[in-house]
Order: structure tokens, then C-alpha cells, then sequence
């Protein structure tokens, strides 16, 4: 393993992020962007997010920028791993790198799709803006009708909730009742709403993956919400009450046969 890689290692272990990524960063200046890249791949998944979470579209790495579909892909799949998330800083960490080419956002977001827990990763980086992503794709434009299953005032059901997807965020719905006639240029904002016009052009199965997600967690939520606030029936607390019992009773049996 180059040394470069170990030492940077080694700081990304004691905190030292902005270290770590000069050290490799000095590869490049040293010896050219080549000699950088040919290392990276010798640089873990985990370090290499380490250094990339440091950065956004407003203050970008030279590794953000040099790194591949595949090097990303691997790395950033990772970001669940931290307790401290901020879904709005992943989305700018991965604006910067699938858009520092244009030509190349469609590679970028096709490994995503490719490598476990990507689907999981681009649902996040859409999460923040679910009535907006779930408007843009109904109605395919910057139209925004409130959707009550996403206030807090829960007057949906996870029925109601499921009904609505099922007739209006269909893929087959999507595709052939959504006036989609916005070209690329026309929306784009280098963010979630020029992603999501890739994903529905270009990586029809990552879109419809993207989607369903997006929409299990929603219900998901709903679900949860709704056993919380569902009272226990009275043969509920019978049963639970007969099966205390009856396992005391076990219990005790069990105690005097060891007697």
C-alpha cells in the first residue's frame, strides 16, 4: 500500500480530515493528477467518505473530483454508518461529485444503483424534499399541492396513503399520464430535481427502485403512527394478561420439579 495512503489513514483516524486529504492531495501536485488516481483505489471506502463528507458543491476535494463511479459508489454507501447524518450536507457531498461532469452524472448515479445499500443512499439524498421530489414527478414542474399524508396532523390512513400511490405514483402512471416534456437544461439546478430527471430518462429501473422506497418509508411512517395511537383492546389486555399467567405458571412448575 502507498505510504501516502497509510499516513493519510492514520489521520483520518485521529480526526485530522483536512490532513488526510492534503497528503494525498499532495500526490497530485507532486506527481501529476495520474499518480493520484492510481492510488485511490488503494484508499478505503471509509476514508475516502471521511474526506468527501468534508466537502460540497461550495468547497470541493481534488479527491471529490477525481474519484470514479465505482470508488464513489462504494464509499458513499457508507454514509448511513454515521450518527450524526445531515441529509442536506449528503446531498451537497453528492451534487459535487456526480456533477463535476455533466456528461458523467448518469455513470455516477447507474453504480449507485449497482452497489447494495445505493437505492437506500439516493433515498436519503431525496428524503428532505419528499412533497416536492413526489409533486415534481406527478406533475412535472414546480407545482406544490400540499399532500396531507406528509403534515404532522396524521387525518391519513396507511390505507389512504397506500391508494395514493398506487393510482397516481404508479411507474405505469408516471410514464404515461406526466407531461415530461422538460428537457434536462430546463430543470437543471445541479441538485434533486435534475437527479430525478436522469433517473426517470435515463435509469428507468433506479427511478422506480427510488420511488417505491421513497414511498415504503412514507407508509412506513404512517404505520407506525398508527399502532402508537392505537388503543389496546380489552381482549388484547386479556390475552397478554393470560399469557403473563400462564408463563408464571410455568415457571412455577419449573421451580418445583427442580425442587
Amino acid at each position: 500500500m502507498h505510504p501516502a495512503v497509510i499516513n493519510a489513514s492514520q489521520l483520518i483516524t485521529v480526526g485530522d480530515i483536512t490532513g488526510a486529504e492534503k497528503v494525498l492531495s499532495d500526490i497530485a501536485d507532486q506527481h501529476g493528477d495520474t499518480a493520484l488516481m492510481q492510488i485511490l483505489d488503494e484508499v478505503a471506502p471509509k476514508d475516502l467518505l471521511a474526506i468527501m463528507r468534508e466537502y460540497d458543491s461550495a468547497k470541493q476535494s481534488l479527491l471529490s473530483m477525481m474519484v470514479t463511479p465505482e470508488q464513489f459508489a462504494r464509499a458513499v454507501v457508507l454514509d448511513k454508518q454515521y450518527g450524526e447524518r445531515n441529509k442536506d450536507k449528503m446531498r451537497g457531498m453528492i451534487n459535487a461529485v456526480i456533477y463535476k461532469d455533466p456528461d458523467l452524472t448518469g455513470d455516477y448515479l447507474e453504480a449507485m444503483f449497482e452497489q447494495d445499500g445505493g437505492t437506500e443512499t439516493m433515498a436519503d439524498y431525496f428524503y428532505g424534499r419528499l412533497e416536492e421530489v413526489f409533486n415534481f414527478v406527478m406533475h412535472a414542474s414546480n407545482t406544490t399541492d400540499p399532500l396531507p399524508f406528509l403534515s404532522d396532523d396524521g387525518s391519513s390512513t396507511s390505507d389512504e396513503i397506500r391508494e395514493f400511490f398506487a393510482v397516481f405514483h404508479s411507474l405505469e402512471h408516471i410514464q404515461d399520464k406526466t407531461n415530461w416534456s422538460y428537457t434536462r437544461s430546463e430543470v437543471a439546478d445541479n441538485d434533486w430535481k435534475e437527479t430525478i430527471w436522469i433517473l426517470f430518462h435515463e435509469q428507468t429501473d433506479f427511478f422506480e427502485h427510488i420511488i417505491g422506497e421513497l414511498q415504503g418509508r412514507v407508509l412506513a411512517h404512517a404505520m407506525r403512527a398508527e399502532r402508537r395511537s392505537k388503543p389496546i383492546s380489552d381482549s388484547a389486555i386479556e390475552s397478554l394478561l393470560a399469557a403473563i399467567s400462564g408463563g408464571s405458571d410455568k415457571t412455577d412448575e419449573a421451580e418445583e420439579s427442580a425442587i
